[in-house]
């Protein structure tokens, strides 16, 4: 089954089985009784290939659309938007495993789906640490304010904004290769959604932005208290918050 993965490139891999019907073996292995952590009945890896983890993937698709449009055309429709979440990532400099995009045979069901094939980062997620050294800290402080000034940027410029960057979708650890471990992004499903112009609905955007504003800090203060140092505080992160509060002339 090797052949069906590509290595990974900057674009996307889409594979069907096209002998499907003849019920051959599926091509993943559970990794429920790894070491990995997290929801591990969704999670799968390519015998032979210890170096990705499989997943069967978010294609954050309109709900009314959803049940009638085939599965062909939901990969379309994830094409683009990883398109669009290159860009959010890229603009950041946030470190990113690398992930393809595959059309294989969902083990549950038997009927194709779509699958990410991410690089495994070994190592532990932001929530699951439970203490932080300076070096880690400095890190985790620009991670948090590259993620608030992208946000807002989106939000001043009406375009995609990133929904889900959250502590459990981050590791600190190492890729194969790597010298010293480096905070990664290791779910790369582009749940993001497109800010409207103003005049639409001001009051729902700034809502939206806002609530999303509070989660970040909320994950910025989950970090600080697991800091080695008592009344931590990242500098960077609360200097841009502070910055786009009181110098953004939408937020006065």
């Amino acid at each position: 089954m090797h052949a069906i993965w590509p290595r990974f490139t900057s674009g996307l891999f889409f594979w069907y089985n096209g002998h499907m019907e003849k019920k051959e073996g599926h091509p993943f292995v559970s990794l429920e009784n790894s070491d990995l952590k997290g929801n591990l009945s969704k999670l799968f890896c390519v015998p032979g290939r210890e170096d990705l983890v499989v997943r069967k993937s978010f294609v954050n698709v309109p709900r009314e659309k959803t049940a009638e449009m085939t599965v062909h055309e939901k990969a379309e429709y994830l094409q683009n938007r990883v398109v669009e979440f290159k860009k959010i990532i890229d603009r950041t400099g946030i470190r990113m495993a690398k992930t393809d995009y595959v059309i294989g045979k969902d083990p549950a069901t038997d009927n194709p789906a779509i699958f990410g094939a991410v690089e495994r980062i070994e190592g532990k997620s932001l929530h699951e640490l439970t203490s932080l050294d300076k070096d880690t800290a400095k890190k985790v402080d620009e991670l948090y304010a590259k993620i608030i000034s992208e946000l807002v940027d989106s939000y001043l410029n009406y375009g995609y904004f990133w929904f889900d960057s959250n502590n459990e979708q981050f590791v600190l650890g190492k890729a194969n290769g790597d010298e010293s471990p480096d905070i990664y992004l290791v779910d790369a499903d582009p749940h993001i959604f497109k800010w409207g112009p103003p005049d639409l609905y001001p009051e729902e955007r700034e809502a939206v932005l806002w609530g999303r504003l509070d989660m970040v800090v909320g994950e910025m203060e989950e970090m600080e208290n697991k800091v080695d140092e008592k009344g931590f505080k990242f500098a960077r992160s609360r200097q841009t918050l502070d910055r786009v509060i009181n110098e953004t002339p939408s937020f006065v």
